[in-house]
């Protein structure tokens, strides 16, 4: 697809953050992360950052981020991307609904780590 289509088309786009969730679903979250930051960096260039494969990629990246354990840093990751599609998508759309469940589970997890590091240090 690269080579016919070119790094920067729509489709190959989409086939990139299908193989990033791929190697995520393999538990390769590191590398999942930076294919999909790789392309999250690109779809912001030719699509924007309103556009829903990129606010999709977005979540995406937060998901492989909070798979390493860094749960604070998804959550605001999700925050934005939630921001952008209340406004761009409304707030019923069925994306909007699933980063809101995933922002949830941000939030969650990060409070069980920091109930954690407080339990630690009873």
């Amino acid at each position: 697809q690269k080579t016919v289509l070119g790094e920067d088309h729509p489709s190959t786009l989409f086939t990139m953050n299908d193989v990033a969730n791929a190697v995520g679903a393999q538990g390769r979250y590191k590398e999942s992360e930076e294919l999909l930051r790789q392309c999250l960096e690109v779809q912001k260039t030719v699509l924007g950052e309103d556009h829903p494969s990129t606010l999709r990629t977005m979540s995406n990246v937060a998901k492989a981020v909070g798979a390493q354990g860094r749960h604070k840093e998804a959550e605001e990751l999700l925050r934005q991307c939630l921001e952008v599609q209340k406004t761009v998508l409304g707030e019923d759309h069925p994306s909007t609904l699933r980063t809101m469940k995933k922002f949830a589970n941000a939030v969650k997890q990060q409070q069980i780590k920091e109930a954690e590091e407080l339990k630690r240090q009873c």
